[in-house]
């Protein structure tokens, strides 16, 4: 119940987007066909949105922010002001281009470490992976790219309201992991004989202070979980 309450007030601030989007267009002067041709989005849909009848995703907020160097917390939620001085919460979405470039390695590299490391997000035992030498060797080895930014701002963007930083990471490795595996290659074989794809079983060693395991394939649950305790 927490969670869709936190999610209809995540809803309601984008109510008010068409009245900050005027104010964007006071300030700089322009017209909404102008906003639509700077910007790259046909004058309908702009209309659409200035009107309330549709919520712009990810790529909307991206090229206003970069066009006019709107803050999107500002822009979204009305937090702050328009030029930022309360804007994009960096530590946040740094972490998030991290947790991407974790998902990319374990999803697409069936990197080890990084599987096992989504197995402790996915249990909030992240506290355990700060000294050990696999997730640091790990985190070195990858670094977050360009070509994930939009996702990364959309992941941003999505789960910027959430209150449990536990379930806000779990949450976020999951749509990064979905986000992957729905554009992994098809494995035809696999698909034909209805068989699993043959991996190489993890041998990283997982220490959670209670046990001791081994990180196999199940790493992560792509369900997402919500704020509340049960």
């Amino acid at each position: 119940m927490k969670h869709k309450d936190q999610e209809e007030s995540a809803y309601d601030t984008l109510a008010d987007l068409p009245a900050r989007l005027t104010q964007v267009l006071a300030h700089q002067g322009i017209s909404q066909t102008e906003l639509a041709r700077q910007i790259g989005m046909s004058p309908g849909f702009i209309s659409d949105v200035m009107r309330g009848h549709k919520r712009p995703g990810a790529e909307f907020f991206v090229a206003v922010r970069k066009l006019f160097c709107v803050s999107i917390d500002w822009l979204m939620t009305g937090d702050g002001t328009m030029m930022g001085d309360v804007g994009i919460r960096h530590e946040l979405l740094q972490a998030i281009r991290i947790q991407i470039a974790v998902a990319r390695a374990a999803v697409n590299e069936d990197d080890p470490a990084a599987r096992a490391l989504l197995i402790l997000i996915r249990e909030g035992q992240l506290v355990n992976a700060a000294k050990d030498a696999h997730f640091q060797g790990l985190l070195e080895r990858i670094a977050p790219t360009d070509r994930d930014l939009d996702l990364a701002v959309e992941l941003y963007n999505g789960h910027l309201g959430a209150t449990d930083p536990i379930v806000q990471r779990r949450n976020l490795l999951a749509a990064a992991v979905a986000h992957f595996e729905a554009r992994k290659p098809i494995d035809k074989m696999a698909a034909m004989t209805g068989l699993p794809k043959a991996t190489a079983p993890s041998r990283v060693q997982i220490n959670t202070g209670r046990r001791q395991r081994i990180a196999g394939n199940d790493y992560i649950d792509h369900r997402p979980q919500g704020d509340g305790k049960k």
